[in-house]
């Protein structure tokens, strides 16, 4: 009986540790197995799962480890994705307060087109974590879908949407692309904040105002698109939009400009972790 329960673990630790980089798989696996073997029988099974539930932070704590070092943004790209970023609270701020003045709808183009002053910011992050996890046709194709769609907010995601109810998939389907399109801004900037926050790169306020600022551009169409599905219920989606506006302005505006300055000093490293 005791052969049999340590050839499974043997072979439960064999095949976690394959979660691992192959240099560290066979050392990790031995220490592993010897201390499960050293524990009392009664908290044998319970060592070996705390073990495994431990195991793929260690791996990813390793990967990042065995990352290769990359410099930083040169000047010249780091200036331009700070530009782009003060230009966006900006436009946006400008669009809510000259509302009266220009018009509601051509206010409500500005706020939507705010977002694209992102475009260098996320197009220098995509591309260097590319080139950091080693390059390849297929990573900066993935790069530049995601800058595309990540860097110009509803932009991108409204043509998707209107290409695809051009092509016959009906409006409903046209709406649901647009929304997958239209989060991947606020997807992109919660990563961003909550990556340089649980790798203390960077300020923490920074972190912390670019995680609200995905939050509240997450929850901006989020809202729109459930009351338009679920009409029942708008008075909700009413509610999660209005809401995630109050904390996208000043987050955002905030994050916008606080990142933009680090980056025209030189100082990018919230964006390329």
């Amino acid at each position: 009986m005791r052969g049999l329960t340590n050839r499974l673990l043997a072979g439960a630790l064999a095949a976690a540790a394959t979660l691992l980089p192959r240099a560290d798989r066979a050392r990790w696996r031995e220490e592993a197995l010897a201390v499960l073997l050293d524990a009392p029988p009664s908290l044998r099974y319970r060592y070996a799962l705390d073990t495994l539930v431990k195991l793929p932070v260690l791996a990813w704590q390793q990967r990042l480890a065995a990352r290769p070092a990359h410099p930083p943004l040169s000047w010249p790209v780091s200036a331009c994705a700070g530009a782009g970023l003060l230009a966006v609270p900006v436009v946006m701020v400008a669009a809510l307060a000259l509302g009266p003045v220009i018009g509601e709808d051509d206010a409500e183009f500005f706020f939507l087109v705010s977002p694209c002053g992102m475009l260098p910011a996320v197009a220098a992050s995509c591309f260097h974590r590319a080139r950091q996890r080693g390059g390849g046709a297929r990573r900066h194709l993935l790069a530049a879908l995601v800058a595309l769609f990540a860097g110009t907010g509803p932009v991108a995601a409204g043509a998707l949407g209107v290409g695809v109810g051009a092509a016959g998939a009906g409006d409903r389907l046209a709406v649901a692309v647009a929304l997958v399109a239209g989060l991947a801004p606020g997807g992109w900037l919660l990563h961003t904040g909550a990556g340089a926050l649980l790798r203390r790169r960077g300020p923490t306020a920074l972190g912390v105002l670019g995680a609200a600022a995905g939050t509240g551009l997450l929850g901006v169409p989020v809202g729109l698109y459930l009351g338009m599905v679920a009409p029942a219920l708008g008075w909700l989606g009413a509610l999660i939009s209005a809401l995630s506006l109050l904390v996208l302005v000043p987050s955002f505006a905030g994050w916008s400009v606080w990142a933009g300055v680090r980056l025209l000093a030189g100082r990018s490293e919230p964006l390329t972790r």
